[in-house]
């Protein structure tokens, strides 16, 4: 079983393209048949560079992993205490059985902090590359339970910030002229900002985030990486340091962003954190445009017009009227027209004032009688309900009521009532005070 462990563990760190975690012992994926490079890696299955593990198998050898784990994470405590010029000197199969153990761990455990946390003693100590270690996590990303797990996506950025140096200080800021440092730098940090990154970098990584998508839908903690990454794109796209030539390779690599982020949200309509990260992309648009560096953030060519979607209130817009059933989409909207660089543009304007009209008409009592051609009435309960708390929203904006219980509670009355026609006075009723 130890050596079954090893073998594991080594697959592992190989840093292979995928791991996957198959159901039964894997004996039936093997036959006197097979080529004798599947037999090579029995009882794993390893096929041009994708790793599939028997899940029964990985759970039996987690356990043969957890004594030899904490065994090795004895030593390298110690060696944090005894100063050798070789960290492999006294224990030579230290590393190696460290790497192999706490391998074995994440892949079924993806938030082991421990093992995390001995991996990235190696990397200090210098017995673990790491560009390689980055390359291991984007292999544990692709399981489902890695790919959800914040403390992962915190262990690549501190991956990150170990590969890539920090931009040089800049005299127009006055914290970064006396640090000599532009971003927050260190393990106390969880930041890419100020890091010397290049546009083939941030491809990649936007890469491995929408493979996490994929795997574990409607993912938080990687849509939070992606912002991460699109705000450190920014800040190189208008630090002194920056040549022109790489400021226009940036300043692609960000459209190209907004755009697959629209794209995203046009195949996954329930993906919230996909459309708070498409308004938070255009507010560092908004940014942007104030930079004279920046290719293409000239006033006379706004930024929203810079994708080829168009303004994204207008994305938005669409896709509430396509498919009204999806809260989502309804919060996108609110959030796309809660954007100030937008809502004094008339694009913004006009959606405002057509989105109160369609919800106004959502909730008449025609609707409410026959529902709408657009609405199924399976939906049509949901569908009402969305439209009022837009109305809501809208009023709250006017500034003509607060958000106090009552007025609160007299939102969620009017929404679960489902033969009523509902207007904006309904919903100011016994709140006028409010104002």
């Amino acid at each position: 079983m130890h050596e079954l462990v090893a073998k594991l563990g080594d697959l592992l760190n190989r840093a292979p393209a995928s791991v996957e975690l198959l159901p039964g012992d894997g004996s039936e994926w093997f036959t006197e048949d097979s080529p004798q490079e599947i037999l090579h890696y029995a009882p794993f299955l390893f096929v041009e560079g994708n790793l599939g593990v028997p899940h029964k198998l990985a759970y039996k050898l987690y356990l043969q992993s957890v004594p030899t784990f904490q065994e090795c994470r004895a030593r390298l405590r110690l060696r944090r205490s005894v100063s050798l010029p070789d960290p492999d000197a006294e224990y030579p199969t230290l590393t190696d059985d460290t790497l192999a153990s706490s391998a074995v761990l994440l892949l079924v455990n993806p938030a082991h902090q421990s093992a995390l946390n001995a991996r990235k003693r190696l990397v200090q100590l210098g017995t673990l590359d790491a560009s390689h270690e980055l390359r291991f996590v984007s292999a544990l990303l692709t399981l489902r339970d890695g790919a959800k797990q914040s403390i992962l996506w915190h262990h690549r950025r501190w991956l990150l910030r170990r590969l890539h140096p920090p931009l040089p200080a800049s005299r127009e800021d006055p914290h970064t002229a006396a640090t000599g440092v532009s971003g927050p730098q260190g393990d106390g940090a969880d930041s890419l900002g100020g890091l010397c990154l290049d546009e083939g970098w941030f491809r990649t990584e936007f890469g491995v985030v929408s493979q996490a998508c994929e795997v574990y839908p409607r993912n938080y903690h990687a849509w939070t990486h992606r912002y991460l990454c699109a705000q450190a794109l920014a800040t190189l796209c208008t630090h002194p340091s920056t040549s022109q030539a790489q400021r226009a390779a940036l300043t692609e690599v960000l459209r190209e962003e907004t755009a697959r982020a629209r794209e995203w949200i046009d195949r996954h309509v329930s993906d919230y954190s996909a459309m708070q990260y498409a308004c938070r992309l255009r507010l560092l648009w908004g940014g942007l445009r104030s930079s004279p560096d920046v290719p293409g953030s000239h006033a006379a060519q706004p930024m929203d017009e810079a994708s080829a979607d168009g303004p994204l209130a207008e994305h938005a817009w669409a896709l509430v009227k396509a498919y009204p059933a999806h809260e989502s989409l309804w919060l996108y909207l609110r959030g796309a027209l809660d954007i100030p660089a937008l809502s004094g543009l008339p694009i913004g304007q006009s959606i405002y004032a057509h989105a109160q009209e369609y919800a106004e008409r959502l909730l008449s009592e025609e609707t409410a009688r026959d529902d709408a051609s657009s609405v199924s009435p399976t939906d049509g309960a949901l569908v009402r309900n969305h439209a009022v708390r837009l109305l809501a929203w809208v009023l709250w904006k006017e500034k003509k009521v607060q958000l106090e219980g009552r007025f609160v509670r007299r939102v969620a009355l009017l929404a679960g009532t489902p033969s009523k026609g509902i207007t904006r006075v309904d919903l100011l009723d016994d709140t006028a005070h409010m104002s």
